[in-house]
């Protein structure tokens, strides 16, 4: 069964409709999952939501759900957590409006996986249950079969019956290829996993060969999460054969990982550094804790056992006690919310044994005062400083010197840097408590993580810790709340409550000068800017940032002034400032993801995009806008690069609208110069907008030709805002009727309700 026919029809539905976005958003939303971008699917969720809420469509609400369940329980490896959403859901799914929707069978998927996350082993019979009875409900046509087969595959696994796990995926195989179905690759995955869990790596890499094999035959893409867990997997059956190089190369980095490979990378490398110590390092320490308290924070308690254990070694590998300790105690925090031991207690017994075993800490191996000045002239010596093994002094030393700012700031930023946030939070709480009466280092160290942390909360207390005796700090921690919720008012009001007892406070008023250029008020960030360029000591910065906020409030004269300031030679003597400045890219934000276009700049900070945007985006070209002077990305080193580098600038407004509704994609074979440039004077003429989009080496297929290929050309033709597109259509029809090969405009036909085979048929011959 094709569980995705209703959404795909309720796109074209959608399209049809003039949403193409939001036919876009569904398709996104699922493939953002697959790609592992667990943020973005984030920003995605409360518009995918509200679409179902519009629609009045239940089926949307199941589907969303279960992918936003997907990326909760499937990439993050949420439990606990994630167990009220995922019962919750469903239930939904299983209502009369919303029982007929293929997506209510995926659902039971979240929620076994979701049990899973929270103890596999301790819910094995609920999970198994809960797979049997929906399988129950469908045939081996369907997608979920293969699904919900792996997932009882996984439980089975998780019960210590590796090959009874192995046979009845051998079986549920045979049964979707009974019914003429190609079996997914979820199956070779499972049974990889299996294999490499039960130690039978062998196996296990003729599996990941042949997988590999098929994929390169196939050509096709394949997305994150098929390939990081693969090599990943390949990476542990190397470990386990003891090909130690090899696995090392085939680790993904560190950057590219996301909690659902956090075990098998983990797994991997403990293996690894087991064999050579020297890879066991205090960076490596930092990343389990990093693992360790992601997973103790969503409730995947076996997950934070099995975790622990692995680092407690590589820790006591280390020498570093107090981080073994650590994770010791998390471990015997989440030993009590197993549903059942199954072995765990004895575990955490054993490691807790060890560390008993082990001598004292090592004493401070200079007096506590000079502590500091020993580690960092040890640094300058080695280059090299280890914050793992340095924490354990530094905690020793703080104890000693409790008001000792300098001291209890390094120590906090030792802890924070293993990993070990709460704890380096925890002391300076208790240093800035003791010593309220000034602000220094540590209470703005503290003020920094709870706002990188999002701990609101946390900014009020230390607001109103300070707020007796040093005022100015006070308002300083509410602007810093205030800005990371976009409560603007707050913002507003503490900045100037904090200019008002401190008017030279720079930071303060480039706060709010930023703050009102991004809520619209550009006159008022004018002024600030204005104040800044008077008083700071270098204003080159702030010049630029003024000529942005001038340019958009249409204070030329202003702008002006900054430029003259900077050295800056404009043309123009009066008037609005526009004048021809060559390339920039301008990047813009649309629902969060940036989109980047082609530009002709008009004035310091000032250009027109010329780029049509994607059928299906916002369409900008021709729109004048106001961008922020800082590089989106550095400019090149090297000098022969740098003479190609065209630079990309930020979007900040939009002065004027250029006038376009959406674009049309034509693709085909290359017309030559000549007739190109005959079509785009005529469709220019016609009010149209034309952008080639294709590289010059791009090119479509032609049996009839003597290459068997032929040069390419894809570009969108943008429409005025009320021109119909049948007017496009015809003109399309009329101007590229001369040309050697047909081209391509099947979705504009479609909304023309014109006639569609033609253009398959052009599809079908250039392989398009």
């Amino acid at each position: 069964m094709d569980i995705w026919n209703w959404v795909e029809k309720l796109q074209e539905d959608l399209r049809q409709a003039g949403q193409a976005q939001n036919a876009h958003l569904l398709t996104r939303l699922a493939d953002e999952v697959s790609e592992l971008q667990v943020d973005r699917v984030d920003a995605l969720l409360p518009e995918a939501r509200a679409l179902g809420k519009a629609l009045d469509n239940p089926w949307v609400d199941v589907y969303v759900g279960h992918w936003a369940l997907r990326n909760r329980v499937g990439n993050r490896v949420e439990g606990e957590s994630a167990l009220g959403e995922a019962v919750s859901l469903f239930e939904r799914a299983h209502r009369e409006d919303t029982l007929e929707c293929p997506q209510s069978i995926c659902v039971t998927q979240d929620l076994a996986a979701c049990y899973g996350n929270i103890d596999g082993p301790g819910w094995v019979p609920e999970r198994i249950e809960v797979c049997d009875e929906t399988l129950a409900r469908i045939d081996p046509t369907w997608a979920c079969f293969q699904c919900l087969s792996c997932e009882k595959a996984d439980a089975l696994l998780d019960d210590g019956r590796a090959q009874d796990a192995l046979d009845y995926l051998k079986v549920q195989a045979d049964a979707v290829e009974a019914r003429g179905k190609e079996v997914f690759d979820s199956f070779p995955e499972m049974q990889i996993k299996i294999l490499l869990a039960s130690g039978r790596a062998e196996e296990a890499m003729v599996l990941i060969e042949q997988r590999e094999a098929e994929v390169a035959a196939a050509g096709e893409y394949e997305p994150a999460n098929c390939t990081v867990p693969r090599r990943l997997s390949r990476a542990w059956a190397l470990a386990q054969l003891g090909r130690d190089e090899e696995a090392l190369q085939q680790l993904v980095p560190w950057s590219e990982l996301t909690p659902n490979t956090w075990r098998l990378w983990a797994t991997t490398v403990a293996l690894l550094c087991s064999r050579d110590p020297a890879r066991n390092t205090w960076n490596l320490g930092t990343r389990f804790n990093t693992i360790i308290e992601h997973f103790a924070s969503v409730g995947a308690h076996r997950l934070v056992i099995e975790l622990a254990a692995l680092s407690l070694e590589l820790a006591l590998q280390r020498g570093a006690r107090w981080v073994a300790q650590r994770q010791l105690g998390l471990a015997r925090t989440h030993l009590a919310q197993l549903r059942q031991d199954r072995g765990a207690s004895e575990r955490v017994a054993g490691l807790a044994a060890r560390i008993d075993a082990l001598p004292d800490v090592e004493p401070l191996p200079v007096p506590a005062t000079e502590l500091l000045a020993w580690l960092e002239a040890r640094g300058e010596q080695d280059q090299s400083r280890d914050p793992e093994r340095e924490a354990q002094w530094l905690l020793q030393a703080h104890a000693q010197c409790p008001d000792d700012e300098a001291l209890a700031e390094v120590a906090a930023s030792a802890l924070n840097a293993c990993g070990a946030q709460a704890e380096a939070r925890a002391l300076l709480w208790d240093f800035v408590r003791a010593h309220a009466h000034e602000d220094g280092a540590a209470a703005y160290t503290l003020m920094r993580w709870l706002t990188e942390q999002g701990d609101d909360d946390g900014l009020r207390r230390l607001a109103d810790t300070y707020r007796g005796s040093v005022p100015v700090f006070a308002h300083w921690c509410e602007v810093q709340r205030a800005r990371r919720v976009s409560d603007w008012p707050a913002l507003e009001q503490a900045a100037q409550a904090l200019l008002a007892l401190s008017p030279g406070s720079h930071g303060a008023r480039g706060t709010l000068a930023r703050m009102y250029m991004e809520t619209g008020r550009f006159t008022d960030a004018q002024a600030c800017y204005a104040q800044l360029v008077e008083t700071l000591e270098d204003a080159n910065a702030a010049h630029w940032d003024h000529m942005s906020a001038a340019s958009a409030a249409g204070d030329w004269e202003a702008v002006r002034r900054s430029a003259a300031a900077i050295g800056m030679e404009l043309t123009s003597q009066d008037g609005v400032v526009e004048e021809p400045w060559g390339w920039v890219i301008i990047r813009s934000l649309e629902q969060g993801e940036p989109m980047e276009y082609y530009a002709r700049r008009t004035g310091p900070v000032t250009a027109r995009i010329v780029e049509n945007a994607p059928a299906n985006r916002a369409q900008q070209v021709g729109d004048w806008v106001v961008f922020d002077a800082a590089l989106v990305h550095p400019a090149p080193e090297e000098e022969e690069q740098r003479q190609h580098f065209i630079p990309t600038y930020a979007q900040v407004h939009v002065l004027e609208r250029g006038g376009f509704e959406r674009s049309w994609l034509v693709d085909g074979a290359h017309p030559g110069e000549e007739a190109w440039n005959a079509f785009v004077e005529g469709a220019e003429a016609q009010g149209w907008q034309v952008w080639a989009h294709s590289r010059p080496d791009y090119t479509v297929t032609d049996p009839d030709a003597e290459e068997g290929t032929l040069p390419g050309l894809l570009f969108t033709v943008a429409q005025p805002q009320g021109h119909a597109p049948l007017a496009l259509h015809r003109y399309l029809q009329q101007s590229t009727a001369g040309w050697s090969h047909p081209q391509c405009w099947l979705r504009l036909a479609e909304a023309c309700d014109q006639e569609r085979q033609p253009h398959l048929d052009v599809i079908e011959r250039y392989g398009l």
